[in-house]
């Protein structure tokens, strides 16, 4: 028992548990303030079951990202009051000028108004026009006319960028055509298709036997026409040819009549 309440004195009285718990007491105090602020019903405390880690962690989330909104709020309102401000000074400088000029608006007078009083959007527009207006280098920026060259510009772009894949297609063609013409190189100056080292001496064999051949031809060709002169080429008649097929007809009919009769004896 005595170890126990040792041990629970020891994690009370820590540093450690200490300043956390410090800690978290003071940015319960701050949400508190801030819900405080924000709305009367959050003037009371939170019910004890609400209080943990997880709704301090996302009430700081809450504060910190309501804060930086009320930053950026505030901002543009410093922004807005300064932009009055300097409508306010040009509508009394415009004020001034009509006065000076007898209450006559010069055209002048009458555009600065108009630009110094238009809106946000309507500011934004005005340099969106004046921009692509110059870009398109036209002094009077009428929609439809502007419409269309963006329309000719968006071909001009899509005609370029299909010229630019094509491009780069017939380079990797070429590329590969390349890569196989050093492959096709490579392959010729290897070993099977070096000269053999006695290519010089097969090529004297060679002309050594066409000249030994080219001496024989005359004594062969001799030999060929006498050859032609001696033999006698037997030439056929249309007489001869008729006798022939006779003789074949009647040798027929002769093998006829021999099966006939052999057919008789193997009856009998």
């Amino acid at each position: 028992m005595a170890h126990r309440l040792a041990d629970n004195s020891a994690a009370i009285f820590s540093p450690s548990v200490a300043r956390i718990a410090a800690s978290t007491a003071r940015d319960w105090s701050y949400v508190d303030a801030w819900l405080a602020s924000k709305s009367p019903a959050w003037k009371t405390a939170l019910p004890p079951f609400e209080r943990n880690q997880d709704t301090l962690k996302a009430l700081l989330a809450l504060v910190s990202l309501n804060e930086a909104a009320d930053d950026q709020r505030r901002l543009l309102a410093r922004v807005d009051a300064v932009a009055l401000q300097g409508l306010t000074a040009a509508q009394n400088k415009a004020e001034l000028a009509t006065s000076s000029t007898g209450g006559a608006l010069t055209k002048g007078h009458l555009l600065d108004a108009i630009e110094h009083s238009l809106p946000k959007d309507g500011a934004s527009a005005l340099d969106a026009l004046t921009t692509v207006a110059s870009e398109a280098a036209t002094a009077s920026p009428d929609p439809d006319h502007l419409g269309s060259l963006m329309l000719r510009l968006q071909g001009t772009i899509y005609g370029a960028e299909q010229t630019a894949a094509r491009v780069d297609a017939f380079e990797r063609h070429i590329r590969r055509e390349a890569e196989a013409a050093e492959e096709l190189l490579h392959t010729l100056q290897g070993e099977c298709y070096k000269p053999p080292s006695d290519l010089a001496k097969q090529n004297l064999d060679v002309q050594r036997r066409i000249k030994t051949v080219s001496a024989q031809l005359p004594d062969l060709h001799d030999r060929v026409t006498s050859l032609g002169a001696s033999v006698v080429t037997p030439y056929l008649t249309i007489g001869d040819a008729i006798e022939l097929e006779q003789r074949y007809h009647a040798l027929l009919f002769h093998m006829k009549e021999l099966s006939e009769h052999i057919a008789a004896l193997s009856q009998e």
